[in-house]
């Protein structure tokens, strides 16, 4: 629990208060602060009484309760720079620490130092909310908890339902529930957005693999089209390659050079053979000239006549002899002749023969040669086919390698797309599991949670405390709150009325219950205790002498029970004599307010 004990106030220049300060020290006990116009002795109030529970907040918070324009703030007769001062400890543990707040107008500036040592910000914003955080204050606890302002403030009955929930949820320390659900809320729609922003990530991914996939497939089918063609070409090249090698192996070894040397041969040979022909048939043709001159010689050899027809002379005996001689002598040459013409020819006719068996060779030869070239060129060409076809199926192994591998340019693209989309998949997983337990803490924190759960536990005290300050105040009414924080308001004959059914002292009596109550449960829940209660007006509003005389008792047991500073800021002469501690006395002239010793009459 920490305790919060507020010192003392001191203020200069402060809306009516000037130059000179007014300090208010906050011991125990019941105090009013009152006092008296001067400039209006007819009139109590504009006093600056107000002021001081003003300055308090205007320490704490910057502003006043009047939600007054900080330009207005400082007084405009003295126009001297505003100055207030709070001293306050904080003990927590068992341990104290003191504090001093300086809060400046014209110029603007806040000051707060911890046991003598500056704890001032980097601005006025953060320092007051740092002086926030050490009282474990905020203005609506502070409005109807600590400085209340009962005329002047909309009471709390006649506030709107939300306002209502708020202040009280406030009051229960419970508005760490909102806090938690509006953070949850904020949460589950940022982790939402990121969850539906990974999820469609997911699905164009979950796209892009499948459509990778889809083409890998694709890619893949292709390959096995086309190793299934390989595989024929294969099956065929290789059978015909069998075939072939078979087919080289029962080529005969041909000598072509052999051939051509005996068509040389027989070139030579028959060149030889043409040669005689031609030398045979020359001399045929001579000798056959020979024969046939000598056939004329031998019939020109004599003659019938007497007498020689070349020379004239007489022909003798002796002359036919020797012409018969001479024929004789041709003939036998002539005849001799006639037979070397047969036999040449005869050699004639068997070096043709010859000729036509040695030409018959030849062209066997040819014949033979032109086979073996053939051969030979089927033969190089079966080799030549070999080769391609061995390099053929070289190239298909590498085919037949390359379709069988299954690594394709997709693999990396689907490798990287997989690993991504599994990120992602963890990222939705993790976003939906964060989705699932911001469902259930929502629940939780919801009305319908454990903040229901703990509002029922805390109805009871609410409510007995607020049935108790009811009766203490001798009010005809009872004041029921349910779960939603919704009232229901029971007059004496125990009807269900609404708050303004009631007359204006009987609406008092509630509002006043409310703010004990309320007062009660924020130190009860709040974990911290203010030793001041400050109530503004609080006599002067529509209670009658028996209304005072309760609420002066209420007053008197808070201020022994809680150890506490109660100021009642009242312009009613009778309130002074509820007073157990001092009699805070102001005068206002002149425009300014001092405060001066207070005299009894």
């Amino acid at each position: 629990m920490k305790r919060v004990d507020f010192k003392k106030v001191s203020i200069v220049n402060f809306l009516s208060i000037g130059d000179e300060p007014v300090t208010v020290e906050f011991n125990k006990g019941l105090h009013v602060i009152t006092g008296k116009n001067r400039d209006k002795p007819d009139r109590r109030n504009a006093i600056g009484k107000s002021t001081i529970a003003d300055s308090v907040y205007f320490a704490i918070f910057g502003e006043t309760l009047r939600e007054i324009k900080k330009d207005l703030i400082p007084n405009n007769l003295t126009n001297g720079k505003t100055h207030v001062e709070l001293d306050f400890e904080v003990t927590t543990n068992n341990k104290t620490h003191n504090y001093k707040i300086i809060r400046n107008l014209s110029p603007s500036k806040a000051f707060i130092f911890k046991n003598g040592i500056d704890k001032t910000r980097d601005s006025i914003s953060n320092t007051t909310k740092y002086i926030a955080r050490v009282l474990s204050a905020s203005p609506a606890i502070f409005q109807n908890c600590v400085i209340m302002t009962v005329n002047n403030a909309v009471p709390f009955m006649a506030k709107n339902k939300i306002e209502k929930r708020k202040f009280i949820e406030d009051i229960f320390g419970m508005e760490v529930f909102s806090t938690m659900l509006s953070t949850l809320r904020n949460e589950y729609n940022d982790i939402k957005r990121d969850h539906d922003t990974e999820l469609t990530k997911l699905d164009e991914v979950s796209k892009s693999l499948k459509n990778y996939s889809n083409q890998k497939e694709k890619l893949l089918q292709k390959r096995q089209t086309k190793k299934e063609l390989y595989i024929e070409r294969k099956s065929n090249n290789t059978q015909e390659l069998e075939n072939l090698l078979e087919e080289i192996k029962d080529y005969d070894e041909v000598n072509i050079k052999k051939i051509q040397s005996n068509i040389s041969s027989l070139n030579e040979r028959l060149s030889g053979c043409e040669l005689k022909i031609n030398t045979d048939i020359e001399n045929i043709s001579t000798k056959k000239a020979k024969v046939k001159y000598k056939k004329d010689q031998y019939l020109k050899i004599g003659t019938n006549e007497e007498k020689c027809p070349v020379c004239l002379r007489n022909i003798e005996d002796h002359d036919v002899d020797l012409i018969s001689e001479e024929k004789a002598k041709l003939k036998e040459k002539i005849e001799e002749m006639v037979g070397t013409i047969k036999s040449i020819g005869t050699n004639l006719k068997e070096l043709r023969e010859r000729k036509a068996k040695i030409l018959s060779a030849i062209n066997s030869c040819h014949n033979k040669l032109a086979e073996a070239k053939v051969a030979l060129q089927k033969r190089k060409n079966a080799k030549e086919r070999v080769n391609q076809l061995q390099e053929w199926l070289d190239e298909l192994k590498v085919d037949l390698e390359s379709v069988e591998n299954t690594d394709t340019d997709f693999d990396n693209l689907i490798k990287d797309t997989k690993k991504r989309a599994t990120t992602l998949e963890k990222d939705v997983k993790n976003y939906r599991d964060q989705i699932s337990t911001l469902d259930i803490v929502k629940f939780v924190v919801s009305e319908e949670g454990v903040k229901s759960y703990i509002v029922n536990k805390l109805l009871e005290l609410l409510n007995g405390k607020l049935l108790h300050y009811l009766k203490r105040l001798d009010s005809n009414s009872i004041c029921i709150f349910n779960e939603y924080f919704e009232e229901e308001i029971l007059n004496e004959k125990n009807k269900i009325c609404s708050y303004f059914n009631f007359s204006g002292a009987e609406r008092k009596s509630i509002d006043l219950a409310c703010l004990f109550t309320f007062s009660d449960i924020r130190r009860l829940q709040g974990g911290v205790q203010y030793n001041i209660a400050i109530y503004d007006e609080l006599f002067d509003s529509s209670f009658d002498e028996k209304g005072i005389e309760l609420i002066t008792e209420i007053l008197q047991d808070r201020v022994e029970e809680l150890n506490e500073c109660s100021i009642v800021i009242s312009h009613r002469k009778e309130s002074t004599k509820a007073v157990t501690g001092d009699v805070i006395y102001l005068e206002k002239k002149n425009g300014i307010t001092h405060r001066v010793d207070y005299v009894e009459i």
